[in-house]
């Protein structure tokens, strides 16, 4: 029989409004949720993503059962579910397979997010998981460590953040920019700046990375994904903000010190950009001109 591309779950009838949704990912065979350790009920609605599209499941309050190739296509899916849903929530999670956890550590994660009002979040990853990006292991001594991007392995997203991203989420299928750039520009230019790494909760990714080794359906390997999601993220700012053009956000965002050399033009354009956004602030009445 061929299965559907897509299969939504009916919602819950009872859910109660709750104040958080997180999305889990699955392959569909073997039992969902294999890596949680279920110890307390959890504090908020669950949802399994099904990413062969061929399972059903009793194990989550909803299921979204849709085959995808990567991360990317999950955001577009549950960004998909969520405009047909009659639930809000203050915050979406999207936790990868492989992440092991408990749901006494997720209550614990939202527990500390909403003390801190924080508009986007992750636990901290164990020293013993694999990764990309060092600044994202336990640091001890801190509860709450401010950052500029929260990656995609298991990020929480206030949901008028996930929602703003929608157009970025159809044109990716790995997700690679989503988390650097894309949601980056979006903090900034909706307000929700108050990002950060919980090193209180820690969680652990159990397998080596892939996604960049693979070429996808649209012919772009996640690291040309990623160049292109910057290069959007950069024109809607050009767009919205451009007297952001020449700040240190913008360079920190776009063109950090650490990031690959083919970033350094854009560092030598600084005079030029910040004039141009000197040259937008004096249009508009903000300041005279130089």
């Amino acid at each position: 029989m061929q299965v559907p591309d897509r299969q939504f779950a009916r919602v819950r009838p009872n859910w109660q409004s709750p104040r958080a949704l997180v999305v889990y990912a699955w392959d569909g065979r073997g039992e969902p949720l294999s890596p949680v350790m279920q110890d307390e009920p959890a504090q908020f609605d669950l949802v399994i993503f099904d990413y062969s599209g061929t399972a059903t499941t009793d194990s989550a309050d909803a299921l979204i059962s849709c085959r995808t190739a990567c991360k990317g296509e999950i955001f577009r899916e549950v960004h998909r579910w969520l405009q047909s849903a009659s639930v809000e929530y203050d915050y979406v999670g999207l936790i990868d397979d492989d992440i092991e956890t408990s749901w006494s550590d997720v209550n614990r994660l939202l527990r500390i997010a909403r003390e801190h009002r924080l508009d986007v979040f992750a636990a901290a990853l164990g020293h013993d998981s694999h990764y990309c990006h060092r600044q994202f292991l336990q640091r001890p001594g801190q509860d709450v460590r401010p950052v500029p991007w929260i990656e995609v392995m298991m990020p929480f997203y206030r949901l008028d953040l996930f929602m703003a991203a929608g157009s970025y989420y159809a044109r990716t299928i790995s997700s690679y920019g989503i988390d650097q750039f894309v949601m980056a520009t979006l903090q900034k230019l909706l307000g929700f700046d108050r990002v950060a790494v919980v090193d209180a909760v820690v969680m652990h990714h159990r397998r080596p990375i892939t996604s960049d080794t693979k070429t996808y359906a649209n012919g772009l390997t996640a690291h040309q994904e990623r160049r292109l999601a910057r290069r959007r993220a950069m024109a809607q700012v050009a767009a919205e903000r451009p007297d952001l053009l020449g700040t240190a956000w913008y360079f920190n965002t776009f063109a950090p010190w650490d990031g690959p050399v083919r970033f350094l033009w854009l560092r030598l354009a600084r005079p030029w950009l910040r004039l141009q956004s000197r040259r937008h602030a004096a249009r508009i009445g903000q300041i005279s001109p130089a």
